[in-house]
């Protein structure tokens, strides 16, 4: 399998917890399109097989015109053998998903919408500065069902400050009754160089406790799968059937290329880092030059990735195919510490597989770090 990640890099508003490259100011929209479809007929020889998911990510990709949407499909199209049960999922703000835009999305090919939700609390979405409503959240669901595009991810928030346990709960129960096929949730992380980081040194807002952040995940862990969720990776949850083809291509290491600026690219033994930059990524793609740098992964780094991605799944880490792929066996002193996992309920270890669940999930960062090799 592999992948195409298209990076639209605009907003209408910054997001208060967003430090993701992006910019409010439009006036370069024409250009980075114009530029990430030259650069799609640059990078064609980059992936040799055939493409299986699309992802137009951001940054907020909905508020393209259907114009500049049509003109980037129409070149991956064209540089790219694309199969014929593609993914292609497009994120979305629910307030740009008019008739006229899920209408057209479907006539592109788009079958999968990842609309950022966020919360269900019009007071929240205001605090988080999202550009829409939760009433918009419910219209937009409603229209993109009734054309089509069945398959629809929401996102949420959790660990806000001044959120109590019973709103958390209600979001969680308005999210489900509108039937998502996948969920995606994420704590809030505040960033040095955003407005909550600005507001948390200034004494404006309060981070929340770790307890309370580790309450929010369980119970809504517990909620999900009780509805015939599967909790497939750390902050995602699907319906049988459902579980994003795109994101678990990342996860399993397979590749990828990434157009746009910020966009990143994976072949197996490196990486490649796009341009945090919109002027400066259409300036390089004009003259011919290369707008990335170039990242060679060592035997190590790509055991390490491995590790950190693979731990954070379901479908968990396999150690005689790590050893296969690496050479390397887990030691003594690991294979106690995963003994101390399965103890305290947070992994299971058979058949030399490792499988967190829910439990270990929360701490999969820290188990990766017991794992890799020192």
């Amino acid at each position: 399998m592999a992948g195409i990640y298209i990076h639209i890099p605009f907003c209408r508003k910054a997001c208060h917890y967003c430090d993701f490259h992006f910019s409010t100011t439009l006036n370069l929209v024409d250009k980075v399109v114009d530029a990430i479809v030259i650069e799609a007929e640059k990078r064609k020889s980059y992936l040799s097989e055939p493409i299986e998911t699309i992802y137009f990510g951001g940054g907020t990709p909905s508020l393209l015109s259907n114009a500049q949407l049509e003109k980037i499909t129409k070149a991956v199209h064209k540089h790219f053998l694309i199969k014929d049960d593609i993914e292609f999922t497009l994120e979305a703000n629910p307030d740009d998903l008019t008739l006229d835009k899920v209408k057209f999305l479907a006539s592109i090919g788009v079958n999968r919408l990842s609309i950022g939700t966020q919360s269900f609390n019009d007071r929240v979405l205001k605090f988080l500065n999202r550009s829409h409503t939760a009433n918009q959240t419910l219209q937009a669901v409603e229209l993109c069902k009734s054309y089509g595009i069945k398959n629809i991810s929401l996102d949420l928030i959790y660990g806000i400050p001044d959120q109590s346990g019973e709103q958390w709960k209600t979001n969680l129960e308005a999210l489900v009754a509108l039937k998502p096929t996948h969920i995606s949730c994420y704590a809030l992380t505040i960033e040095d160089k955003t407005v909550f980081g600005n507001w948390l040194k200034k004494g404006k807002i309060t981070a929340v406790e770790d307890d309370t952040v580790t309450e929010e995940y369980e119970v809504m862990v517990d909620f999900f799968t009780s509805l015939n969720y599967k909790h497939y990776e750390v902050s995602n949850f699907a319906k049988p059937g459902y579980i994003s083809q795109h994101n678990s291509s990342y996860w399993h290491q397979k590749p990828y290329l990434g157009l746009g600026p910020g966009a990143h690219s994976f072949n197996g033994s490196s990486r490649q880092f796009n341009v945090l930059s919109n002027p400066t990524y259409c300036k390089q793609i004009v003259a011919n030059n290369k707008p990335y740098k170039i990242e060679s992964l060592s035997l190590k780094e790509q055991l390490t990735e491995f590790i950190f991605t693979r731990i954070r799944t379901n479908w968990g880490i396999n150690f005689n195919e790590v050893y296969q792929l690496f050479n390397y066996q887990l030691s003594f002193k690991q294979l106690t510490y995963i003994d101390t996992l399965v103890s305290k309920k947070m992994a299971t270890f058979a058949n030399n597989v490792l499988i967190l669940n829910s439990k270990g999930f929360f701490i999969s960062d820290s188990v990766a770090l017991e794992l890799i090799p020192t």
